[in-house]
C-alpha cells in the first residue's frame, strides 16, 4: 500500500513539473510586419512563467536597424482557476536603415540550465510611406518624415542645404533632436532646428497631413564621390488622449502628451570634382558673385599710406575661400589684407558680401601702374569658371620736395627768432616745457589724485573686511539665501535652451538648494524619486521634450516649497 501511494506521488510530481515546463516559453514579436523606412516600430520579447529573465537583449541588428528607444520592461501577473501566471516583456523602439526583406533572427536564452529559443521572422520595409497614386488598400501612418535635398548632385566645395520635413495627422506640440556637428566628407556649416516652421496641408491616400520643415542641415563637401547622408532621428511630442505606453513617454501622471521617436530617411548625393584649368585666380569660390574695387586716392605723398578695397557680393560658399594673392608694383610696402565678412546662411547657401582692404605705403616717388585685380569663381548655375577683372588707375606718388615751400623768404628776422624759441625744446631734445614758478603743493590736480588714492585704499580695506566676514559665516549666509538662489536659477531656464542644458540646470539648482540647506535625501520622501528621474533622463537627454523638462522643473519647485514648509 505504501509503494502504491509512493508511485502515485511520483506521477503527480512528474505531471506538475511537465505542466510547469509547458508553461515556460519565450517569444519575439514586432508591432508591424509591413512598414516604411520612415516609421518606427516596436520589437518585444515576452518571457512567460520564467523567473530571473534578462532585463535587456543584445539585438545584433546594427546593420539593418537603428535602436532609438529601450529597453522598456514591464511585468504582469494573473490568477486563473487557482493557477498563477507571470509575464515579463522587454520592448525596443527600432527604425529600419534600409528597405526590403529584413530578417529578425532567432534569439537563444539560457536561464537556470534551460535553453529557450525564439522563432525567426522577416519584416517587409518599403522605401517611403508616400505613394504616387491613390491606393485605398495602403494604410498610411499617422506620422512620417521626408528628407529633401536642394540638389541631387553638387560640386566639391559647393555649399548646399537639405531639409527635414514632418508629415503628421496628429497634433504636434514639440519636437527635438540632437544636433549634427560632424559628417565624414563634409564641413557641417549649420544644423538648424526651426522654432516656428512654415507649414502647409496636403491629402495623401485619403489622409490629410500637416507638412512642416522642422529642421535643415547645411553642408560643404570636401571630397568628391557618392555619399550617403545618414538617417536623422527626431523625438516628436504629440497630444494624447490615451494612456502612456511607458514611463519614458509620460513620467508624471496627469499629462496629456506622448513622445514618438521618428526618423528622417537617409539619402544619397553625388559630389562631382571641379573641372581642371581653373587658373591661378581661383581659390575655391563656387556660386554667383560680382566684384567692386576702389582706392582712396590716386595721388599720395611719399611714405604716405593709401587703401585699396575689394568687395565681393553674391551667394555661394562665401565662408570657405580666400581672396587670391595679388601682385603690386615695386616701391610699395603691402600689408596683409583686413577681411570683413557680412554674410549669412539663407535658403541653400551663404548670401552677402566679403571685403578685403590692402594698405599700401609708397617708398619712392613716381607714377605706378597696377595690374588688374582678378578673381575667378566656378559658376554652379552655368557649370563653368568665370573670371572677374577690374582695372586700377595709375597711382602718382609725390616726393616731399615738391610739397615744400620757401617759408624763410616770407618771415622777418624777429619772426625767425620767435619761431626758434618755440621749437627750442625740440632742438635741445627736451621732453617737456616746465614753468620755473610751478609749485606742485598748490596744484589742485595733485590734491584730487591724493584724495582719490585715499578713498580707493579705504574702500579696498572695507571690501576686504566684508569678504572675510562673509567667508567666516558662509554656511549661514548660504542657508539663509538657499531658496532665493534656487528660484533665481530656475527663472533663468527657458525653452530656447537645449534639452541637455535645461536638464543640467534643473539638477544643479535642486542639488545646490539641498546643499545650501544642509539637507539629505531622507528629509522628504519625494527627493529620491526626482533624483532617480533626473538620472534616467541623462541616458538620452536629446530625446527629451520641453514639456517633460518643464514638468520636471515644476515638480522640483513644488518639492522645494514643501521642504520650506517643514
Amino acid at each position: 500500500m505504501v509503494n502504491y501511494k509512493w508511485k502515485i506521488a511520483v506521477i503527480i510530481i512528474s505531471l506538475f513539473f511537465t505542466v510547469m515546463l509547458w508553461g515556460e516559453k519565450v517569444t519575439c514579436t514586432a508591432s508591424k510586419t509591413q512598414f516604411s523606412i520612415q516609421e518606427q516600430i516596436q520589437i518585444t520579447f515576452t518571457f512567460e512563467d520564467i523567473k530571473n529573465s534578462p532585463r535587456s537583449v543584445d539585438l545584433k541588428l546594427h546593420d539593418t536597424f537603428s535602436i532609438v528607444g529601450g529597453p522598456y520592461s514591464s511585468t504582469s501577473y494573473s490568477w486563473v482557476n487557482g493557477k498563477s501566471t507571470s509575464t515579463n516583456k522587454i520592448t525596443y523602439d527600432i527604425i529600419a536603415k534600409k528597405s526590403g526583406k529584413l530578417l529578425i533572427p532567432a534569439y537563444e536564452f539560457k536561464i537556470k540550465n534551460q535553453v529557450f529559443e525564439t522563432a525567426p521572422f522577416t519584416l517587409m520595409v518599403s522605401k517611403s510611406a508616400k505613394v504616387d497614386a491613390l491606393d485605398p488598400t495602403k494604410e498610411m501612418p499617422a506620422m512620417f518624415m521626408e528628407t529633401v535635398l536642394s540638389k541631387n548632385k553638387v560640386y566639391q566645395g559647393e555649399t548646399f542645404t537639405l531639409n527635414y520635413r514632418l508629415f503628421t495627422s496628429e497634433n504636434v506640440v514639440n519636437y527635438t533632436t540632437n544636433p549634427l556637428n560632424t559628417l565624414d566628407g563634409f564641413i557641417v556649416d549649420r544644423f538648424d532646428l526651426s522654432n516656428s516652421p512654415s507649414s502647409s496641408k496636403k491629402v495623401i491616400n485619403g489622409k490629410e497631413y500637416l507638412i512642416a520643415g522642422i529642421a535643415s542641415l547645411t553642408l560643404t563637401p570636401t571630397q568628391s564621390g557618392e555619399f550617403i547622408l545618414p538617417q536623422k532621428p527626431f523625438r516628436i511630442s504629440v497630444k494624447s488622449n490615451g494612456q502612456s505606453r511607458t514611463i519614458f513617454d509620460d513620467p508624471f501622471f496627469g499629462t496629456n502628451t506622448k513622445d514618438i521617436n521618428i526618423v528622417a530617411p537617409a539619402d544619397t548625393i553625388l559630389v562631382l570634382p571641379l573641372p581642371a584649368s581653373a587658373g591661378p585666380a581661383f581659390t575655391g569660390a563656387i556660386g554667383e558673385f560680382s566684384m567692386k574695387v576702389s582706392i582712396d586716392s590716386s595721388i599720395i605723398q611719399e611714405n604716405q599710406a593709401t587703401a585699396l578695397r575689394v568687395e565681393l557680393s553674391g551667394h555661394g560658399n562665401l565662408e570657405h575661400f580666400a581672396f587670391p594673392e595679388q601682385s603690386f608694383p615695386d616701391g610699395f610696402e603691402v600689408f596683409e589684407p583686413k577681411v570683413k565678412n557680412n554674410f549669412k546662411l539663407k535658403n541653400n547657401d551663404y548670401n552677402g558680401n566679403r571685403s578685403w582692404e590692402y594698405v599700401l605705403i609708397a617708398s619712392k616717388p613716381g607714377t605706378f601702374q597696377f595690374n588688374d585685380i582678378t578673381f575667378t569663381y566656378f559658376s554652379s548655375k552655368n557649370e563653368k569658371y568665370v573670371t572677374l577683372r577690374s582695372p586700377i588707375k595709375d597711382l602718382r606718388v609725390v616726393s616731399h620736395n615738391e610739397l615744400e615751400g620757401d617759408y624763410t623768404s616770407a618771415l622777418s628776422p624777429d619772426e625767425v627768432r620767435l619761431l626758434s624759441k618755440d621749437i627750442r625744446f625740440i632742438q635741445m631734445e627736451e621732453g617737456k616745457i616746465v614753468d620755473l614758478n610751478y609749485d606742485p603743493v598748490k596744484d589742485p590736480i595733485n590734491w584730487i589724485i591724493y584724495y582719490f588714492t585715499v578713498i580707493f585704499v579705504l574702500l579696498f580695506i572695507a571690501l576686504e573686511i566684508i569678504w572675510k566676514f562673509r567667508m567666516s559665516n558662509l554656511k549661514q549666509i548660504r542657508y539663509k539665501n538657499a531658496l532665493k538662489t534656487a528660484l533665481n536659477r530656475f527663472r533663468m531656464i527657458n525653452d530656447e535652451q537645449t534639452a541637455e542644458h535645461i536638464l543640467f540646470e534643473i539638477e544643479a539648482a535642486f542639488i545646490e538648494y539641498l546643499r545650501d540647506k544642509q539637507l539629505d535625501e531622507s528629509v522628504h520622501g519625494d527627493i529620491p524619486g526626482i533624483m532617480k528621474t533626473i538620472e534616467t533622463y541623462k541616458y538620452a537627454p536629446g530625446m527629451l521634450s520641453h514639456v517633460q523638462l518643464n514638468q520636471l522643473k515644476d515638480q522640483a519647485l513644488v518639492l522645494i516649497e514643501d521642504i520650506e514648509k517643514v
